[in-house]
C-alpha cells in the first residue's frame, strides 16, 4: 500500500472503519455502498512487493559496488550461474531452435486461472477448447476433464510433474532464455477481479508483465465509474494500467458484468454525456492499436464492442473534424451500443 498520504485512500479506510464498528455491519456496508471504489482499485494503488534476485542470469560478481563487497559478510549462499559446458542442450542446439522447443513446451496454451478467496493460491488450468476461446468469448467453457492444478503441481492422473514451472526452475541459463515465453506464448484467462489483480500487481513482476500478450478477464462492476471520485478514480487507473504497464498486450478481452443499479445508470444517461467514463477504454484502445495492433474487446451480455474499430469509423466519416471531436462522437456512439446490449 503506498506510504504517502492519499485521502482516497484514508477514506476508504474510515468507510470500512464505520462499518467494522457499527452494531448492524450489513445495513452499515449497503449505506456507504455508493462512495465506494471499484473493487480493483486497491490492487491498482499498492506497492508491488521486492523480490530478491533468484533465477535470472546469468550473475557475475563484479566485485566492483559497496553492495557486492558487503554480500560477502552474509550467511546465504551466493547466487551464481554455473558452467554448463556439460549439457548438449545449451551448447550444441543453436538458440533459436532452443526457443523453438520452449515456445512447445511452456506455449500455445490458453490458462484459466481463479482462487478460492483473496487470501489464497491461485490455481490453473489449461484450457482444452483453446481453439473456440475467442470465438465463444463470455460463452465458452470448458469440458469437465480440465484438471485444476497449482502452477507446479502434477495433475491427478499422472505420475510426473506436467506444470509450466518444473523446466524454468532446473537451470538458471533455460529459465532466462524461456521465462518470457511463459507470459508472451499463453493466454491468461481471469474470472475474479482478486484473482487477477492479485496476479498482474502482487506476483508478476514488471518486466515480465510487458510480456503478456494476451489477457481476458470476466470484470464484475458492482458500481458505476462516475458514481463518485474512488470510482473514476479506479477505472481510469485501471485503463492507464493497461496501456502503460501491459504494454506488450495484443489483445485485451474484458466482458463486463454489470449489476442492475449500473445498468439502470447508462440506461437513463444520455450518450453525449457519458464520455467521462468511456474515453478511458476508447483512449487506451486506439493508441494501443495504433502502437501495435493490439485489439481490445469489451463484451456486454454478449455483445461485443470494438472501441478502436468504432474510432476509425467515425474518423472516416467525419475526415474535417478535429480527433477530439472524433473521440467524443466514438465515447457517444461506444455508450449507445453497450447501452442497448442491455436490453
Amino acid at each position: 500500500m503506498n506510504i504517502m498520504p492519499d485521502f482516497d485512500y484514508w477514506g476508504d479506510l474510515a468507510l470500512q472503519a464505520w462499518v467494522n464498528i457499527n452494531p448492524s455491519p450489513q445495513w452499515a456496508s449497503r449505506q456507504i455502498e455508493p462512495y465506494r471504489g471499484l473493487p480493483f482499485g486497491t490492487y491498482l494503488h499498492s506497492n508491488r512487493p521486492r523480490r530478491q534476485r533468484k533465477l535470472t542470469g546469468p550473475l557475475e560478481p563484479s566485485g566492483q559496488s559497496f553492495w557486492d563487497r558487503f554480500k560477502l559478510l552474509s550467511w546465504e549462499p551466493d547466487q551464481r550461474t554455473e558452467d554448463q559446458s556439460g549439457s548438449a542442450f545449451l551448447t550444441k542446439l543453436p538458440f533459436d531452435i532452443r526457443i523453438m522447443i520452449y515456445e512447445m513446451v511452456l506455449g500455445n496454451r490458453a490458462l484459466h486461472l481463479s482462487a478460492q478467496n483473496p487470501k489464497s493460491r491461485i490455481e490453473h488450468y489449461t484450457c482444452n477448447r483453446p481453439g473456440e476461446i475467442d470465438l465463444e468469448g463470455a460463452n465458452h467453457a470448458c469440458s469437465d476433464s480440465a484438471i485444476r492444478q497449482r502452477l507446479s503441481s502434477p495433475r491427478a492422473d499422472q505420475q510426473e510433474v506436467t506444470g509450466l514451472l518444473p523446466l524454468l526452475t532446473c537451470c538458471r541459463q533455460i529459465y532466462s532464455e524461456a521465462i518470457d515465453i511463459l507470459y508472451s506464448a499463453n493466454t491468461f484467462s481471469f474470472t475474479q477481479n482478486f484473482a487477477a489483480f492479485t496476479f498482474l500487481k502482487l506476483m508478476v513482476p514488471p518486466q515480465r508483465l510487458l510480456t503478456i500478450r494476451r489477457f481476458r478477464l470476466h470484470m464484475r462492476i458492482p458500481r458505476h465509474p462516475s458514481l463518485n471520485s474512488r470510482s473514476s478514480r479506479d477505472w481510469q487507473d485501471l485503463w492507464t494500467f493497461f496501456g502503460s504497464e501491459m504494454s506488450g498486450l495484443q489483445n485485451l478481452y474484458l466482458e463486463l458484468q454489470m449489476l442492475q443499479p449500473m445498468e439502470a445508470y447508462i440506461e437513463s444517461t444520455p450518450d453525449d454525456e457519458a464520455e467521462a467514463w468511456i474515453r478511458p477504454m476508447v483512449t487506451m484502445a486506439v493508441d494501443a492499436y495504433r502502437r501495435r495492433g493490439c485489439v481490445v474487446e469489451i463484451e456486454t451480455r454478449h455483445v461485443r464492442h470494438y472501441p478502436a474499430r468504432i474510432f476509425f469509423n467515425e474518423n472516416q466519416r467525419s475526415e474535417l473534424l478535429e480527433e477530439e471531436d472524433v473521440l467524443a462522437l466514438t465515447c457517444a456512439a461506444l455508450h449507445r451500443s453497450i447501452r442497448l446490449s442491455l436490453g
